[in-house]
C-alpha cells in the first residue's frame, strides 16, 4: 500500500504542480487525491449517462 500511495502522490505533484505534502501526511494526501479523482470520474460518468439517456 505504501508504494501505491507514494505513486499517487508523486503523480499528482508532477501532473498538477502542487507542493509536496508534509512529512507523515503522504498517506492522507494520497487518499484525498484518489478521492478527488474518483469523484471527478463518477461525476463525468453521471453527466455522460444523463446526456445519453436524454438524446
Amino acid at each position: 500500500m505504501g508504494k501505491f500511495t507514494e505513486w499517487v502522490s508523486e503523480s499528482f505533484i508532477w501532473g498538477v504542480g502542487v507542493t509536496r505534502p508534509k512529512p507523515g501526511s503522504e498517506r492522507f494526501a494520497a487518499r484525498y487525491i484518489t478521492g478527488l479523482l474518483l469523484g471527478a470520474i463518477a461525476l463525468l460518468a453521471a453527466v455522460f449517462l444523463v446526456v445519453v439517456t436524454h438524446i
